[in-house]
């Protein structure tokens, strides 16, 4: 048989080929892809190569739910394993009749719909499953996992299965994620670029491959030109360019990590106000803002906290308003009344912000356009939501609404009260002649 060559059925792009060569020696690789760069094509030729060529092993191939699997993962699998047949099948038909044993091979041994369960001819098994339940991976013993448009999944899903990845049939247990870019507080970023770069020795299995849609040269001429001419910058700069920390729906779009963050803590200010968004169980924030002389904001330290009670958080409050000589004044949520009422207790000027939500966001879009906002590279969670905070779709014309998604947003909301009472252009002769 070693003299019977079955050729590939896809000819692969030269990043493609490049997640082929990483996956005999990378545990982890991500392929970062825009429109057009064949990612869930390329995820099933990963798994099915590797379960072709290695018998009895066990691989999960995740997504966010099960219409999404069912519907783009599994549909493009199936597809390419009955293209892989058809080659097989159109070698075999070449061969002499003595010989043509030789490929009397069925891919498919065994598809099971109902469970999302395919057999290879050699045994190896693909289990198809939604992610969104750490805890239905426990008893797995995997030789690899792969995952589609891990930026939607939770990290823990990754975690869990990474510690599934212990089986003996390959020679390198390994797992592939493919997806879109997306911003750059998720947890795939983080990982794959983040702490790669703090830590490379210590992430040295982890592999990333990022295209662009231009990559792909089996695109059709005008597919790109369409493109171009219907999508607005941010699209494009993710869907054809490839590029994360930009994506739909960002609500502070003017907000750019090089001119918006750095050391700002030992800033001269005129005063300090605070921010305060309250939480429990969710983290209580409070953001430090200093005003100079210019009218320029800086946030200089956040207090980003949960499992604190309200004696606990104003004991806090109270320590950082002594360290900045006296908070001018606490803006607080105004829901949080005993909240409120303990740091009055501790004689701390505090009030209720303003809560008008649209509002604000227009006053800090204004400010961030306009480069008033500047951020301490210290305040690493407010950063993190301010990159992520995007507005709410629709339920049923999937437009974006005028409202942001309520997640990971209490950074975004202390910043938002810390701004109630402060207007940099109608005060800013008013401030400069406090060091006159």
């Amino acid at each position: 048989m070693k003299d019977i060559v079955v050729p590939y059925p896809r000819k692969f792009l030269p990043k493609q080929k490049e997640v082929f060569d990483a996956s005999k020696k990378k545990k982890f690789i991500l392929y970062s892809g825009a429109y057009g760069a064949g990612k869930t094509l390329l995820l099933s030729h990963v798994v099915m190569t590797n379960c072709m060529q290695y018998p009895k092993s066990l691989w999960f191939v995740g997504s966010q739910t099960v219409p999404m699997l069912r519907d783009t993962v599994v549909r493009t699998f199936i597809e390419e394993v009955d293209l892989y047949q058809e080659s097989i099948n159109k070698v075999k038909s070449g061969l002499p009749n003595e010989k043509k044993y030789l490929l009397d091979v069925k891919i498919c041994k065994q598809w099971k719909p109902s469970i999302m369960s395919f057999k290879f001819f050699n045994d190896s098994e693909v289990l198809f499953r939604s992610c969104d339940e750490p805890s239905k991976f426990k008893s797995l013993n995997l030789d690899g996992f792969a995952i589609d448009e891990p930026v939607d999944i939770d990290e823990q899903v990754f975690l869990m299965l990474q510690g599934r990845l212990r089986g003996n049939h390959t020679k390198n247990r390994m797992a592939i994620m493919v997806g879109n870019p997306s911003g750059r507080t998720n947890w795939v970023y983080q990982t794959f670029f983040e702490k790669k770069k703090e830590n490379p020795k210590r992430y040295k299995d982890y592999h990333v491959v990022q295209t662009t849609t231009y990559d792909n040269s089996f695109l059709p001429m005008d597919y790109i030109k369409n493109c171009e001419n219907n999508f607005d910058e941010d699209y494009a700069r993710r869907y054809l360019y490839g590029e994360w920390g930009s994506f739909e729906g960002q609500v502070y779009k003017d907000f750019k990590m090089d001119k918006h963050v750095g050391s700002f803590k030992n800033t001269e200010c005129a005063y300090h106000i605070a921010g305060f968004d309250d939480g429990t169980r969710n983290p209580a924030c409070l953001l430090v803002v200093g005003i100079d002389r210019d009218n320029n904001m800086f946030i200089k330290e956040e207090m980003y906290e949960s499992g604190l009670v309200d004696s606990e958080k104003a004991d806090k409050i109270y320590w950082l308003n002594e360290r900045y000589k006296g908070f001018r004044k606490i803006y607080c949520d105004p829901s949080a009344l005993s909240m409120i009422q303990a740091l009055k207790n501790k004689r701390l000027r505090v009030d209720g912000a303003d809560n008008d939500i649209t509002s604000g966001i227009s006053k800090l879009k204004s400010f961030f356009k306009n480069d008033i906002v500047h951020i301490d590279k210290s305040c690493k969670n407010l950063i993190k939501e301010i990159e992520s905070y995007r507005y709410e779709k629709d339920k049923f014309s999937k437009n974006l609404t005028e409202l942001p998604i309520k997640k990971n947003d209490h950074g975004c909301d202390a910043l938002r009260y810390s701004i109630t009472a402060f207007n940099p252009f109608r005060e800013r002769r008013k401030c400069i002649g406090l060091f006159r």
